[in-house]
């Protein structure tokens, strides 16, 4: 059984763009399995850097911002290893409290809403000179795990939160 916190790759590299009052049914980003929205100001690629499906990056607030607050869409092929969301979060525990680098898991829980579930991971960490917040929500379908991850720098995640969890609630999985 292979794992991996792929969610944890995505800090590294990530240095470049920002912004924060924004609305996010904006722009959509639509392929078969899902599709997502996020503000029209903020740049998407595409090009599936670092395993990821795509990057959404907020523009930068000024020359001396050095971070791209982002979402990003990542795809685990999960086929034959039986992992439900339960199991799934046991995993990701065990791998974050070996993990030197992460300084604080804020949450980590399963949620329910509607007819729909999905594991919440929150956490900080180190990242050469920045620290960082990871807030990641997973949906297990049809065998694979689909992650949304909103990174920022811990002293800008109060003002990226809401942005982030919109776009993270925009998240549709389609058949």
């Amino acid at each position: 059984m292979r794992i991996f916190l792929i969610f944890l790759s995505l800090s590294n590299g990530l240095v470049a763009y920002s912004q924060i009052d924004e609305q996010v049914a904006n722009q959509e980003f639509k392929v078969k399995g899902y599709q997502i929205n996020y503000p029209k100001s903020w740049r998407l690629d595409s090009s599936r850097m670092m395993n990821t499906e795509v990057i959404m990056f907020s523009p930068l607030v000024d020359k001396a911002d050095k971070f791209s607050e982002n979402v990003n869409v990542i795809i685990q092929n999960l086929a034959g290893q039986k992992i439900d969301l339960e199991r799934y979060k046991q995993i990701t525990d065990s791998q974050l409290s070996n993990i030197p680098s992460i300084s604080k898991v804020i949450e980590s829980k399963i949620i329910s809403l509607k007819e729909k579930s999905f594991f919440k991971v929150d956490y900080e960490m180190a990242q050469n000179e920045l620290h960082l917040n990871i807030s990641s929500i997973c949906f297990i379908d049809n065998e694979k795990t689909y992650l949304v991850t909103l990174t920022t720098e811990v002293s800008t995640t109060e003002r990226y939160r809401k942005i982030g969890d919109e776009i993270s609630r925009s998240f549709t999985l389609k058949n």
